[in-house]
């Protein structure tokens, strides 16, 4: 197997370098504060457009992948028996610096319900106060949709929800946006928009392709045709999903490799934290498209820099909302083409079957689909096909994703909820408490699987050094205070100590507390040879596993790295999981 530790260990002596030769960057654990992030490198030239070809990415995905571990077994067997490789860009911290893929938002700030609901952008959506013009349009196929300008100039994507479904795949749209905005990934601005047909005007030259793939002009009339042909509410207006058009597009972006022609993107994306963790919110959320074609890379302009930035794009198919329809209860149960599943039930003649198989209940409310909790498995969601991200993710991946998620209240999932303007208030209730049940879910699958010590810092003094922390675990409900206890083990090579043993702290229903560590020798003999050793050899070890209630899981443990020093006995420089 993989050894996993001397990444981390590599990571914890560049942190300890830094934190000693450069005051200005100083990594601070205790306080949840970073280094500043770097600027990417400037684009000396502007990357090409990707277009890569949808078919040949559901092939390789979802058949020829799969099938490599039918065909192929030793492949199989590796993939079962080697330990993933763990991310490549966690902090010393186990966390992910902001970036272009990802910024820290509700996780370290908590957003108001104001600020959930109005998502990235003003929230307000197309200026309906005078007339839009189409100068792109699809008109036919299951899915319909115009590129408009509005009334300010600004251009928008206007899609609409399903013949016979009013409200559903608008509302998980808008939703879904508003969630994964807060938790931190780059989103178009998206939003409800209600409009009057009249409004619309067909642009010069406007063509749309026919069912036989040929171009065909567009007047007024053909379009007031479409528009006449759309659900429309007591007052005439149509309501659609409006979704701002990004500047300077360059494509999807892969979940595999990195962009040959972009300086900055040097990590591989199926081994991005930011990408490995969606998997834990895409659970959540159902958000079952999670393929490179819905993302986009954009070109940003800023201050006389040119870069790059990558954003998520469509959100139709998620929630209770497949889209062209509403969800069923096999969605997320198990992937559009699961190879294996077809091959129980064809090797059992059909007596195999899949929990969603022998689920009673369906959808509810026409507006939300069906989305529930009772067949969500946080770990064993699977989108409509394989993503590489998603597969490469760790246990460490899942509880970075678990936090994001556990961020939000219900205050929050209800302001989230409230933009997409539903007007079932039952089934807008339905929606809420479903979206806050697999919150709840997700946060005690991952946060079992881990020691979620979080806040760490050291008090008390040089003589009696004690690691305060909060237990996430314990913060969320999913175990309580009394009888807490942790699997101890410490570990300074530099001045031979080690130490093992179980401790009990008295922990607050917060999950706060504190556990005693071995402080290291006063004798100004010992300070003086520390010094003259090499920095990766002064660090301590400190090893900290929850003791798993009955029945439960042994959890990962987390480690601290130490650096001694002689005014408070240690200083905290690194954290894995």
């Amino acid at each position: 197997m993989r050894n996993k530790a001397w990444p981390e260990y590599l990571v914890v002596i560049a942190v300890v370098a830094t934190s000693v030769t450069c005051s200005k960057n100083t990594l601070v654990v205790h306080d949840g504060t970073h280094r500043p992030t770097d600027a990417p490198p400037q684009l000396t030239q502007p990357p090409q457009e990707r277009d890569p070809n949808a078919t040949v990415d559901f092939f390789e995905h979802a058949v020829r992948e799969p099938l490599t571990y039918v065909f192929i077994p030793p492949r199989a067997l590796r993939s079962w028996w080697e330990e993933k490789v763990e991310a490549y860009n966690p902090t010393a911290e186990d966390d992910v610096e902001n970036s272009t893929w990802f910024t820290h938002r509700n996780d370290r700030q908590r957003m108001t319900a104001a600020e959930v609901a109005r998502g990235p952008g003003d929230g307000l959506g197309p200026d309906v106060s005078g007339s839009w013009t189409v100068f792109s349009a699809k008109l036919e196929g299951i899915t319909p949709g115009l590129f408009v300008r509005d009334a300010a100039g600004v251009s928008y994507l206007i899609k609409f929800d399903p013949s016979g479904h009013a409200e559903l795949m608008s509302a998980a749209e808008a939703i879904t946006a508003r969630l994964l905005h807060a938790s931190g990934y780059f989103v178009p601005e998206v939003s409800v928009t209600y409009f009057d047909p009249a409004q619309l005007r067909a642009g010069e030259g406007l063509t749309y392709e026919n069912a036989l793939g040929r171009e065909q002009p567009v007047d007024d009339d053909i379009l007031q045709q479409f528009l006449r042909a759309l659900p429309s509410g007591p007052d005439g207006r149509v309501r659609a999903i409006a979704s701002r058009l990004l500047p300077g597009t360059l494509g999807p972006f892969n979940y595999k490799g990195t962009r040959s022609d972009d300086p900055a993107d040097t990590i591989p994306h199926e081994h991005r934290r930011e990408l490995r963790g969606l998997y834990v919110l895409a659970a959540w959320l159902n958000h079952l498209d999670t393929k490179q074609h819905n993302s986009m890379d954009v070109l940003v302009e800023e201050s006389g820099r040119r870069y790059v930035v990558h954003y998520l794009i469509d959100f139709g198919s998620s929630l209770g909302s497949a889209g062209i329809g509403p969800n069923t209860p096999r969605k997320g149960v198990e992937h559009d083409a699961d190879l294996g599943a077809t091959a129980a039930r064809w090797f059992t003649a059909g007596f195999y079957a899949r929990s969603w198989e022998r689920y009673p209940g369906g959808s509810t409310h026409p507006s939300v689909g069906f989305y529930s909790a009772d067949l969500f498995d946080p770990g064993g969601w699977r989108n409509n096909y394989r993503n590489p991200a998603f597969a490469n993710r760790t246990i460490r991946d899942g509880y970075w994703g678990a936090k994001l998620v556990a961020s939000f209240d219900e205050e929050q999932i209800r302001a989230a909820v409230s933009a997409g303007q539903l007007s079932d208030r039952a089934a807008q209730e339905a929606l809420v408490q479903a979206i806050s049940a697999r919150r709840d879910l997700t946060v005690a699958y991952w946060f079992s699987r881990v020691t979620p010590l979080e806040s760490p810092g050291l008090q008390g003094s040089a003589q009696t050094p004690q690691l305060a922390f909060q237990d996430l675990a314990v913060a969320e409900r999913i175990v309580p205070p009394a009888g807490r206890r942790y699997e101890v083990d410490f570990e300074f090579d530099a001045a031979r100590i080690r130490h093992s043993g179980i401790q009990e702290p008295l922990i607050t229903e917060e999950g706060y507390g504190t556990l005693a560590i071995p402080p290291p020798p006063a004798d100004a003999a010992f300070w003086q040879r520390l010094a003259e050793l090499p920095v990766e050899q002064r660090i301590a070890r400190l090893e900290i596993r929850a003791v798993p209630q009955p029945d439960a899981d042994r959890p990962r443990s987390v480690r601290f790295y130490l650096l001694p020093v002689p005014a408070n006995g240690y200083r905290i420089v690194g954290r894995a999981y």
